[in-house]
């Protein structure tokens, strides 16, 4: 199970390990834009994930908050040297009219690092109940971890409790 501390750690290794080109690709996947452009948009998804973090995270995001993670708006600095190294990758070209466009490399650079993610994951609705869901069988399975690793003398007591357990399991996926 996730927590926050290591979606948070995550985010701030991919930022060092070249987040920002990822984020660039990631972008202009959705078409052309000029480099203030590519750093409005970043900034755009950074906060949009903060948002979400936030959503799901309320109050501990408070207390783990130190501002590293909150840099959202990339500095020119970074973006337009980076542009250009993209460019001689052959990730990107510069049109005329002085837009980046991801080159067929980039774009599929962009499907084998996203895959089956959706584009518009941070624009879409949060399916709440599948969050939930996932976050009791991840429990569910952490503590039957617990169980498995219990000497089986002291697990005898609760054997009625087990099997009330097993069955209501198998109706739930017998009704599935």
């Amino acid at each position: 199970m996730w927590n926050l501390e290591d979606i948070l750690g995550r985010i701030n290794e991919l930022d060092k390990l070249g987040g920002l080109r990822f984020m660039t690709i990631h972008v202009l996947n959705k078409g052309p834009k000029t480099g203030s452009e590519i750093i409005d948009a970043i900034q755009w998804h950074r906060k949009r994930v903060y948002e979400v973090l936030e959503n799901h995270y309320p109050h501990q995001l408070r207390k783990v908050e130190n501002g590293s993670l909150m840099s959202f708006k990339p500095s020119s600095g970074s973006v337009y040297p980076m542009l250009k190294k993209l460019v001689s990758e052959g990730l990107l070209i510069k049109r005329n009219d002085g837009k980046y466009e991801l080159t067929e490399i980039g774009h599929e650079t962009n499907n084998r690092i996203v895959g089956s993610i959706s584009q518009n994951a941070l624009t879409e609705p949060i399916d709440r109940s599948a969050i939930a869901i996932e976050t009791a069988l991840n429990e569910i399975d952490s503590y039957l971890s617990f169980l498995e690793d219990i000497k089986k003398e002291k697990l005898i007591i609760h054997e009625k409790r087990l099997e009330n357990f097993m069955e209501r399991l198998q109706n739930m996926k017998k009704s599935i």
